[in-house]
């Protein structure tokens, strides 16, 4: 018992005893410890009861958080599982060697890589990486869109496919890539006596694995 329940039961007994004089001393204990005894107990188990129930409360919360977890998880598998199913039908070799970025590109634009496999590529065509950058047509003219070599030729497209330029490995003679501000990178290839320019790269790694491979796959290679 605490102290201020102590102190409580003497004021309490002080009060009982002016209250009940003409009644017999040890019955008005008996009665008043009966009382406390039972107030005691029912105080503990509400105590319990709030205890138990918060308990139940978090196992619920807890259960409800698994179910979520394990919703999440399964929508993630069926995503990956998605985008795997993609990336076997649009990539050379199924896509074995895929790449993070080319997983997380294809994460966020599947309706573009879907419409690229169905409405670009040519029959028997396939994808052997990719990079979104920016196509320095002219000094006047930049569009946004993907720089993706294929098995075939080199294509570049915008999201919406409204424009297309396509670039044969035959008339590629080197490629080389260079810095471009602080975080940004780009592709400068030889075309013939043209020069394209690609920029606003920020994925180096993603950078150097397109420019190789159009590399590999020019017959014409300037070491």
């Amino acid at each position: 018992m605490g102290i201020y329940q102590t102190v409580c039961y003497k004021v309490e007994d002080i009060f009982i005893k002016l209250l009940a004089k003409k009644d017999d001393p040890a019955a008005v204990k008996a009665k008043v410890d009966q009382y406390r005894t039972e107030k005691e107990r029912a105080r503990l188990q509400r105590k319990e009861e709030k205890a138990q129930k918060i308990e139940e409360q978090r196992e619920i919360r807890a259960q409800q958080q698994q179910e979520k977890d394990r919703i999440k998880r399964e929508q993630q598998e069926q995503e990956r599982r998605e985008i795997e199913h993609i990336i076997s039908n649009l990539m050379e070799n199924k896509g074995q060697d895929y790449s993070s970025y080319e997983f997380n590109e294809i994460k966020r634009n599947k309706v573009f890589f879907q419409s690229l496999a169905q409405r670009v590529l040519e029959p028997n065509e396939k994808v052997l990486t990719f990079i979104f950058c920016e196509y320095d047509k002219s000094s006047k003219q930049e569009i946004k869109g993907y720089l993706i070599p294929t098995n075939k030729r080199v294509i570049f497209i915008t999201k919406n496919l409204n424009y297309m330029d396509k670039f044969r490995y035959q008339t590629i003679i080197n490629v080389n890539w260079f810095k471009d501000g602080l975080l940004e990178r780009g592709l400068k290839i030889q075309y013939g006596k043209r020069r394209l320019e690609f920029d606003e790269m920020f994925d180096q790694e993603q950078m150097k694995r397109v420019g190789n491979i159009i590399l590999n796959n020019s017959t014409r290679k300037v070491v």
